[in-house]
């Protein structure tokens, strides 16, 4: 999920699904010079030495060794490699800006990402691995309406990997669509069964459901995958604590933060459901705790007092 961070800090801390607000896209390719229209995807340290140490025949030869580097960790030297080989063709082997792309994206380098993954998709509408990086990317920038369609695109070859469908998720989410993100979220458990971060995911969309037992079920499972998985211990503690399982939403909570935090968080959900004195007790131990947290427990607390005098 998708994986989709929502933080309200100053009152009560959830942990869900985190999309990223990034630069804008670049320009389509065809607005660079075209006597160095690959060399602009080259970021790394100077390619002097490669191209001196390692010669190459043929843009064959040059990908070999961009995929070896890439094994090896060496990003560096797989873009230059794939760069090389792609100036050796009289046309762009799509397969190969597909990954120097992907190399952007997991480096952060959304701009440069951007532009190969749309080279790809002008020669190949439905290139599903560029097809969706496009979709995280503009998801990552909050481009709802723009991601959705690239892909639902994806989706409908098929062939979707699962983070089209993860990414889909999101978008349901987004627009409070329960039903269709939970459809999403089991589509992409299929293509990925053992992903915690899709469990999560899941078990944060039930939780904007109020479907407090599917959630407690995804999350769990998301913790038996990765027991050090923070957002959904977190999540999993906010669970516990609309399930009115204060103890245990106190323990899966601090699991994440300190016990003055933990208790407002409690305190707070508390207070959503009604159960004001409880939620009283918990402002008032997050106070005795910690002094940090004296100003936001005790402006909770005197909400909670608020509404117990006017029920009274």
């Amino acid at each position: 999920m998708k994986t989709v961070e929502v933080c309200h800090r100053r009152r009560l801390g959830i942990f869900g699904v985190c999309v990223l607000l990034l630069s804008g896209c670049a320009s389509t390719p065809s607005s660079q010079s075209a006597g160095d229209e690959f060399g602009m995807f080259y970021d790394g340290n100077s390619d002097t030495a490669y191209a001196t140490a390692f010669p190459v025949a043929s843009a064959e030869e040059a990908y070999r060794n961009g995929d070896a580097a890439l094994r090896s960790g060496d990003q560096d030297r797989a873009l230059f490699e794939y760069i090389r080989g792609l100036r050796l063709q009289e046309k762009p082997e799509l397969s190969v800006l597909y990954k120097i792309g992907s190399i952007h994206h997991g480096r952060g380098n959304h701009r440069l990402a951007a532009l190969a993954y749309r080279w790809v998709l002008e020669e190949q509408e439905l290139h599903v691995e560029a097809g969706t990086g496009m979709g995280m990317i503009l998801l990552e920038q909050r481009q709802y309406d723009a991601a959705r369609e690239h892909l639902q695109l994806v989706v409908s070859s098929g062939r979707a990997p699962w983070r089209a469908h993860n990414g889909l998720g999101i978008i349901a989410d987004m627009h409070s669509e329960f039903e269709a993100a939970e459809e999403h979220y089991r589509n992409a458990l299929q293509a990925s069964p053992n992903s915690s971060t899709i469990f999560n995911n899941l078990g944060y969309s039930r939780y904007l459901a109020g479907d407090w037992d599917g959630a407690a079920a995804a999350l769990q499972n998301a913790l038996r995958i990765n027991g050090n998985y923070e957002r959904a211990w977190r999540n999993l503690g906010l669970v516990y604590a609309r399930q009115k399982k204060y103890d245990r939403a106190l323990e899966a909570l601090e699991r994440t933060s300190d016990a003055a935090e933990a208790h407002n968080d409690v305190g707070f959900v508390a207070m959503l459901e009604g159960d004001y004195v409880r939620a009283l007790s918990f402002f008032e131990k997050a106070m005795r705790l910690s002094p940090a947290f004296y100003v936001v427990a005790s402006e909770n607390a005197e909400n909670v007092r608020r509404m117990l005098n006017r029920n009274n």
